[in-house]
């Protein structure tokens, strides 16, 4: 290993105290949590639309209108619903952290109002979701018109087979209509002419009877057409409703999913910056009250900021006086000791001779002591 492999290594492990661990974490979780909100709305969308959508069609405006008007409410309640929904988990979660992760009744009552909203947004998801992922109802539709047109189809070339053996039969009807007034209407004598009337009679019967099978044979292959036909769509929607199963169980899943993300990144948010808070509390606090008597001090010597550049500046001696007879502060000397310290080595304060007077003008100063802390972490870092 060479050293600037290891001077990597020591910089990755030196930042892998908690914030250097979750910061990645948390700002992922918490951008998600807003992609979890669309998804949210998109799901939720397909619930609310529909109904919205049909009532308005009933009692106001239809066609266009009904449509637009319906979107741009649905989106406007669900926008809205969404940010309540954060704001909610959000206070619960500050709440149940700062709470050592404990529920009380201090906050049972954002506990309840919260749980109520998840579980009503969970609703709202898992049924859009459901909903969306339902299509059967539109294939089957479809499905059932195209086997229409096909037995209609069907229908129409097996009629026109059909009308041969039709046309023929009444045909041969009618000459056995006029065969028959012609044996009835011939004498008995003439038995040969009889007998020639009755045996065409009797060969058209069984012509008809031969073009009957050929219809009945058409029809039942029709039937046997047209059972396929049915099966087939039979088999159609099944395949629909187990593909319906199927995507209502991958939408549920992922409308379970962004509404999990939302309550993480929310809750995890709000637990990494009160952890935070408590890890550097201690650092911290010193500094701040550090900074807040720096600027105490800072207006005093200003004279709430009447004093300008190259304005002497009260002595060390009578700043210690006052204060140590004004205030309760703990060691007050050590204070403004420091105070002038940092305010020379900062440049805000300079000396000329025996003299020290203002360098620059009292809103510099303030915003020089509101970035004491980049300064401070120096040099407690140098320790």
């Amino acid at each position: 290993m060479n050293i600037k492999e290891y001077d990597k290594l020591r910089k990755k492990i030196n930042v892998k105290d908690f914030e250097g661990k979750n910061k990645g974490l948390d700002w992922w979780l918490y951008k998600i949590s807003f992609i979890g909100n669309i998804g949210s709305i998109f799901f939720a969308y397909f619930l609310l639309f529909p109904s919205l959508f049909k009532a308005f069609s009933v009692n106001l405006i239809t066609g266009f209108w009904a449509t637009a008007l319906a979107f741009v409410v649905t989106n406007l309640i669900l926008i809205i619903f969404e940010i309540i929904k954060r704001y909610l988990i959000k206070n619960f979660s500050f709440d149940y952290v700062h709470n050592d992760m404990k529920i009380n009744s201090k906050i049972i009552g954002w506990f309840v109002v919260s749980l109520s909203i998840v579980v009503l947004s969970f609703y709202l998801s898992i049924i859009g979701s459901k909903n969306l992922a339902t299509t059967s109802i539109l294939k089957n539709d479809v499905a059932q018109n195209i086997v229409s047109n096909q037995k209609d189809s069907l229908s129409i070339i097996y009629d026109n087979k059909k009308k041969i053996y039709l046309d023929d039969n009444n045909a041969l009807r009618a000459s056995n209509n006029d065969l028959r007034d012609k044996l009835i209407q011939t004498d008995v004598k003439f038995r040969v002419i009889r007998s020639d009337y009755q045996t065409n009679i009797d060969k058209n019967l069984k012509t008809i009877d031969d073009n009957q099978s050929e219809i009945n044979k058409i029809d039942e292959e029709l039937k046997i057409r047209v059972n396929e036909l049915k099966s087939n769509l039979n088999q159609n929607k099944e395949n629909n409703k187990t593909e319906d199963t199927g995507n209502i169980v991958l939408f549920v899943i992922i409308a379970i999913s962004v509404e999990l993300f939302i309550i993480l990144g929310i809750y995890h948010r709000e637990k990494f910056e009160y952890t935070l808070f408590i890890l550097n509390k201690n650092k911290f606090e010193n500094l701040f009250l550090k900074k807040e008597r720096y600027k105490s001090l800072l207006n005093f010597v200003y004279k709430n900021g009447k004093n300008i550049v190259g304005d002497k500046i009260i002595s060390v001696i009578s700043l210690k006086e006052i204060v140590k007879e004004k205030s309760c502060i703990i060691n007050s000397n050590k204070l403004v000791q420091d105070f002038f310290y940092d305010m020379d080595r900062l440049g805000v304060f300079s000396i000329q001779g025996k003299r020290r007077i203002i360098s620059i003008n009292y809103d510099d100063a303030l915003k020089i002591i509101d970035n004491l802390d980049e300064t401070f972490h120096i040099l407690e870092n140098m320790k």
